[in-house]
């Protein structure tokens, strides 16, 4: 699952960095090592020229790897970068959990 890009009453959002980061991750990982960045680019929903910028930023954090592959650079994900995947997904899961939870009104009526 790719994070959403707007919440489900349709407003838009920026998406945070750790929310690209995730997504990007989330593409690579798909390709088994070998995502090209115009791949990674579709399914990011994100222009090149800004993704190679935050693809810069994964591979100096040891999130992903580059390889050439036929002349070409090719991406994976780390171990650190799933590690950070599985992170971010428990968080995610924690949040929207408080969101759901301050939704409901308390036992008082109150919100």
């Amino acid at each position: 699952m790719i994070p959403e890009r707007a919440p489900n009453d349709g407003a838009a959002r920026r998406r945070e960095a750790t929310d690209l980061y995730a997504t990007v991750l989330e593409v690579v990982k798909r390709y088994h090592g070998a995502a090209r960045i115009t791949r990674v680019s579709y399914g990011a929903g994100m222009p090149v020229d800004r993704l190679r910028l935050l693809m810069d930023r994964l591979l100096a954090l040891g999130l992903l790897r580059s390889e050439d592959v036929e002349g070409r650079p090719a991406f994976d994900i780390t171990a650190r970068g799933q590690e950070f995947l599985d992170t971010y997904w428990k968080m995610r899961g924690f949040v929207e959990g408080l969101e759901r939870t301050n939704d409901r009104p308390d036992v008082r009526g109150r919100r």
